[in-house]
């Protein structure tokens, strides 16, 4: 009973973690698209350019943590 609760336990921690990171990556791509680019009097751009890679790196922490969350729940059963 104990090694089923802990089993479970892991299972809703990497669901959770799928949920935020999946989120966080959104919220980095909508933030791409709605900050705008600017070129200052230097001729300059300034970009929000990091956040492509951030939200490309939540995007697969996502989908591993949510692989395993599958393969936790198709072990239980």
């Amino acid at each position: 009973m104990d090694d089923e609760v802990k089993q479970m336990r892991k299972a809703k921690l990497s669901w959770y973690t799928m949920i935020a990171a999946l989120l966080i990556a959104v919220g980095c791509f909508v933030s791409m698209t709605l900050i705008e680019s600017t070129v200052d009097s230097n001729g300059i751009l300034h970009e929000p350019f990091f956040l492509i890679p951030i939200g490309y790196l939540f995007l697969l922490i996502g989908l591993i943590s949510g692989a395993i969350h599958w393969y936790q729940r198709s072990r239980q059963k």
